[in-house]
């Protein structure tokens, strides 16, 4: 693969889930930069490891996870040493150049993940005692992390439902209370060969009432997705009330 195929390149990763924007910039002594602009509501580490995937079932080409930095805002890159994407769930990733596997392969061009201030899993919980379930999820925001707890049966809808309510719990934390949200309906719908969360939540402020809507692929944990498609939906709502959050 050359320079002059980039083209190529860019309709593969426009292709994956997740990916909403894609292009690559000339470099005058390299291959060029790839930027990747990500969907509201992706998984910054899921959408990594499909164009790593992508990049290497199809082009032959593999990123150099030893060159992985961190992008805390897109002007603004920081050194991030020892970063594996895979492992971590870091906001925006750049990748400051990629080895291809076979020799006669020139090097991936620059990618870069690039999307400051959103909110991300850190990590979700489940403790089962008798009939129910306790579930808790973190969120993470610029270093700081918020958790939400919810309650429900032990049974699958019941799970779901409570899993998208620890995750609207920590969205409040995050907005120190300004909004207030309530599940509406949680369903694992089938959409040809995948399975999908969706979600349809309510949004309460001061001034008005707003029924919202998300949804996420099912990669691997069903748990992940209805976190994801929480997001997917409340993410543009509370953007501009992160601002007034003091971290």
């Amino acid at each position: 693969m050359t320079v002059t195929d980039h083209p190529e390149l860019v309709a593969a990763l426009l292709a994956v889930s997740g990916v909403a924007a894609a292009a690559v910039e000339p470099d005058d002594d390299g291959p060029g930069t790839l930027r990747l602009q990500l969907e509201p509501g992706a998984d910054e580490v899921g959408v990594a490891g499909e164009v790593n995937r992508l990049l290497r079932s199809r082009f032959g080409l593999a990123v150099d996870a030893d060159r992985v930095r961190v992008v805390d805002e897109p002007t603004r890159p920081a050194d991030l040493h020892d970063s594996k994407p895979e492992q971590t769930a870091p906001p925006p990733v750049e990748v400051e150049e990629a080895e291809a596997e076979r020799a006669q392969v020139p090097p991936l061009p620059d990618v870069t993940v690039a999307r400051p201030g959103r909110l991300v899993i850190e990590r979700v919980a489940l403790v089962s005692a008798g009939l129910g379930t306790t579930v808790s999820v973190s969120l993470g925001l610029d270093g700081q992390s918020y958790e939400g707890s919810a309650e429900g049966t032990s049974t699958a809808g019941s799970l779901h439902r409570s899993v998208a309510g620890a995750t609207l719990r920590a969205v409040e934390a995050v907005v120190d209370g300004s909004v207030r949200f309530d599940v509406e309906h949680v369903e694992i719908a089938t959409t040809g060969p995948d399975r999908t969360a969706l979600v349809v939540l309510t949004m309460v402020t001061e001034r008005a009432t707003q029924r919202l809507s998300g949804a996420s692929v099912v990669r691997e944990d069903v748990r992940q997705a209805v976190i994801r498609a929480v997001l997917a939906a409340v993410n543009r709502r509370v953007e501009p009330l992160l601002g007034e959050v003091v971290v």
